[in-house]
């Protein structure tokens, strides 16, 4: 007993100890993970005990748990406050502000005689150099907050350098053109050293559009074209290093922009030397591709910075054009240079940029198509296609401002096209135009419609684009009716070609018509259907044309009422949907009816096919006719307003019969005309008999 006893007292004692090393172990707080396992926790008990008592058995095994590694949490994104933003911009306000203020204040002294004009370009130069040295001081105070205000300091001081500089050379005369060049020259080096130490984007932007005012002052100077030319290509040159360093796209579009205007500004006021600006227009936009590809990076705004691009390009094709002479050379040249760079990303697998360069290359070379003239009337068809090419790829690449200008400038070119240019003759360029904008238009609809997945709301090119298409296609119909078939100014091909469209449209699905075509079509079809009510004074062809569409229509809104009353396939797709009165709908579809049929035969009576007795005679049965369609149809259905409808013209009917026909109509007519509608009363009333039981 006293053994057990003892043994017994051990294994507490064992436990004991066990529980105050798990304790000790809970205070600590810690958790010793070796080899990315830990240890379950009866096993350190197990092992303690075991250490304790110098047992050299074997530890039993311990339970491994994986770790769980969170996912360290990514911090959000800081976006700026309207005041962070106005805190921003304040500083660059004011310098602004600033740099006028001294500019009028210099103009002010200037008027008033104050200081003679040496002591006002002193001042000017001693507030530049005053500014540089404050930028200084407050950067040495390494203050956050005042990082913004030396940045904005020092590019006052340049500004305002720049400004004294030109004004001082040729506004007052009082420094050398030659000195003034060197000072200029000093300030620009300053301002690319402080763009690339400062490191700000709106600060480079400033420094290349100031800089760029220097080739006015080397114009002034009537320096060799050359010289000017090479400085705009040596200061765009020295940008890129800033612009690659910080990766500054913005200030990239924006000195190549000024940079190409300059060029077009300088020839335009000496037009001499078109090689030189041939060759700087080549080098800037070679730069300008090596640039960008190199400092271009796939991310949210990836399709406005493809976009500018190729616009940006594409403004120097136009500019391009500005130089008369031998310009075809510099597109033969910038096609090569478009065509290595697409090959060259090509095997990158940049395939969106392959698509920016390869496009560029294309449009070089029907710009060089037309430099070469070798047709007046190329230029008809490469331009609009030109504009159609950019509005495909800006669709391809999902560039918003790309899409919105190209859009504008194709608009603008199908005006001009309408406006200007006709369908005659038949072989024309010209009339072959025609057809081809309308194959762009159906083009560029299919295409983006391939690339949109579903529509809920109304939309611009599920819902009107389709109403763009169609006019666009009646506007040439209309011309080409006017010029080849109408004499009398009434398109009656056209009124044919709208009826075969808006027949069409009804059994065409939605996807492709839009939600809004047919009603634009059925308001078009109403239209001229009231034009066609009237007798009509043609003549020759155009009076079987007359005759045609007015029977084509009538029998089209039988058609359709046929359909609705009888519920077939054009009610159940889309007009049931739309609830509305078939009652009324039906009652005027009727009427419509017999207005047109109506103007037939008026329209016979003045072309002289028939009779007028007969077509009198042919009136009073119409009426009845009328009548007795209606009277059956509300019979049928339960149509109250159709059956109003019917009981009205019935009673015109018989009202002209005894008051109007009676007087006017011979014997046998009178005879015939009596005989069918006595027949015709027949088949009403027994009709109307059988809807009583």
């Amino acid at each position: 007993m006293d053994q057990e006893t003892e043994k017994r007292i051990a294994r507490l004692e064992e436990e004991v100890r066990a529980l105050r090393f798990e304790l000790n172990e809970l205070k600590q707080n810690k958790q010793v993970i070796e080899n990315g396992t830990s240890e379950n926790h009866l096993v350190k008990l197990n092992k303690a005990a075991a250490q304790e008592r110098g047992d050299k058995q074997e530890s039993p095994k311990t339970i491994l748990k994986p770790v769980v590694q969170e996912k360290p949490e990514t911090p959000p994104k800081k976006s700026r406050s309207f005041e962070e933003m106005v805190v921003w911009a304040l500083p660059k306000i004011f310098m602004l502000i600033l740099v006028l203020g001294v500019l009028w204040g210099l103009k002010l002294i200037s008027d008033y005689g104050l200081f003679s004009n040496t002591i006002k370009i002193i001042l000017a130069y001693f507030l530049s150099i005053g500014l540089i040295i404050t930028a200084t001081l407050m950067e040495k105070r390494k203050q956050d907050s005042s990082q913004v205000l030396t940045v904005v300091l020092y590019g006052g001081s340049f500004m305002i350098g720049i400004l004294t500089t030109a004004a001082g050379a040729i506004l007052y005369e009082v420094i050398g053109l030659y000195v003034a060049l060197f000072i200029a020259i000093l300030y620009i080096a300053y301002g690319i050293i402080i763009s690339y130490f400062k490191k700000n984007e709106v600060l480079s932007v400033f420094i290349i559009f100031t800089s760029l005012l220097l080739p006015y002052l080397l114009e002034y100077m009537e320096f060799n074209n050359v010289i000017i030319l090479l400085y705009v290509l040596l200061l765009f040159g020295a940008m890129q290093w800033v612009f690659i360093k910080h990766r500054q796209r913005v200030a990239l579009y924006v000195a190549y922009f000024f940079s190409i205007i300059a060029l077009q500004i300088i020839y335009s006021l000496n037009e001499q030397g078109e090689v030189y600006y041939f060759i700087s227009y080549v080098i800037l936009n070679a730069v300008l591709l090596a640039v960008w590809l190199k400092i271009f990076e796939a991310g949210k705004f990836r399709a406005l910075h493809e976009g500018m691009l190729f616009s940006l390009s594409g403004l120097t094709l136009l500019l391009i054009h500005f130089i008369p002479e031998d310009s075809f050379i510099a597109f033969i040249v910038l096609a090569i240079i478009y065509g290595s760079f697409a090959f060259y990303i090509n095997k990158r697998g940049e395939k969106r940029i392959v698509d920016v360069v390869g496009t560029l290359a294309l449009l070089a070379f029907f710009n060089m198509l037309l430099a070469l003239e070798l047709s007046p009337e190329l230029g008809n068809i490469l331009l609009p296609l030109s504009t159609f090419i950019g509005i495909m790829l800006a669709v391809r690449l999902g560039a918003m401002l790309m899409k919105i200008t190209y859009s504008l400038l194709f608009m603008i070119l199908i005006l001009g096209h309408i406006l200007i240019n006709d369908v005659e003759p038949f072989w024309s360029v010209e009339h072959l135009n025609y057809l081809l904008i309308l194959i762009y238009l159906v083009v560029i609809f299919a295409y983006i419609k391939g690339k949109s997945i579903g529509k809920s709301a109304i939309t611009f090119v599920d819902d009107f684009y389709p109403i763009i298409i169609v006019l666009y296609f009646f506007i040439y119909i209309v011309k080409f009716d006017g010029t080849y078939f109408s004499e009398y100014g009434f398109p009656y091909f056209s009124c044919l070609v709208l009826v075969i469209v808006m027949l069409g449209s009804f059994f065409l699905p939605e996807r492709i018509v839009g939600r809004i075509l047919r009603y634009v079509l059925i308001v078009t079809f109403g239209i001229v259907t009231l034009n066609l009510l009237p007798t009509h004074y043609v003549d020759g062809m155009e009076m079987w044309l007359n005759l045609i569409v007015r029977i084509v229509y009538a029998c089209v809104i039988i058609g359709i009422l046929s359909d609705v009353y009888e519920e077939g396939y054009l009610y159940n797709k889309w007009i049931r949907g739309l609830k509305i009165n078939i009652d009324g709908l039906l009652m005027l579809g009727i009427l419509g009816t017999m207005f047109v049929i109506y103007g037939v035969l008026n329209q016979l009576i003045y072309d002289g096919y028939i009779d007028y007795i007969a077509i009198v005679a042919t009136k009073t049965i119409l009426l009845f006719v009328t009548a007795t369609i209606s009277l059956w149809m509300s019979t049928k259905r339960k149509l109250k307003i159709v059956r109003v409808f019917g009981y009205t013209i019935l009673g015109v009917a018989i009202c002209k019969l005894i008051f109007i026909d009676l007087g006017n109509l011979s014997l046998l007519v009178r005879a015939l005309l009596f005989i069918a509608v006595g027949g015709i009363g027949l088949l009403l009333s027994n009709q109307l008999l059988k809807s009583k039981k």
